[in-house]
């Protein structure tokens, strides 16, 4: 198996933000592993959805008990951008992240599929991630590499005993080499 010839910065992360808790995990089956949502996540995303439906149906109860067309207008408008957001919080989610040995496939319904056989190896790798008001906090990558040097996120969080754990599984059932190409971040 040969190696690109293209120098591929495995060190530099591939996704600049990331959550601030641990939004997957992996699941292992006899000849697949796939990613799974954690509740907790899952909840995060719901609560917006729901306060978005509880604004537009309060806005109807306004307008109907009160005959406040302003008021329930803007209720209408806040609920519809609350719920858009929850929904678009719960897109990633939806998507079917998976390795299929039958197929010999890996798929994110992101990138292009990669052939199970082309992965050479998983890196794991950390960032910082800042925001506008100051709050800093550490998450991690898990990647594949292959052998054509492409690189393709699998997993994104701040769960790093729960991503190594997963990434060692992965790396055991995918039969690669893991590396932990985690660089020391100053807070």
């Amino acid at each position: 198996m040969e190696i690109s010839e293209t120098p591929v910065d495995l060190k530099r992360t591939l996704i600049q933000k990331g959550p601030k808790f641990r939004s997957h995990t992996i699941i292992f089956d006899e000849n697949t592993a796939y990613l799974k949502p954690t509740i907790s996540s899952l909840l995060f995303c719901v609560v917006y959805v729901v306060v978005g439906l509880f604004l537009m149906a309060l806005s109807v109860i306004v307008y109907v008990k009160n005959s406040q067309l302003d008021f329930a207008i803007f209720l209408m408008i806040f609920g519809v951008a609350i719920t858009t957001f929850g929904c678009t919080l719960l897109k990633p989610f939806a998507k079917r992240i998976i390795f299929d040995k039958e197929t010999g496939k890996f798929k994110n319904n992101t990138d292009r599929t990669v052939h199970i056989e082309n992965i050479i190896s998983l890196q794991i790798n950390n960032k910082m991630v800042t925001s506008k008001h100051g709050i800093s906090y550490p998450c991690y990558e898990l990647n594949l590499l292959t052998k054509n040097g492409r690189r393709v996120n699998i997993l994104n969080h701040n769960d790093l005993q729960q991503l190594k754990s997963d990434a060692e599984k992965l790396a055991v059932f995918l039969s690669v080499e893991l590396t932990d190409l985690q660089r020391e971040i100053i807070l």
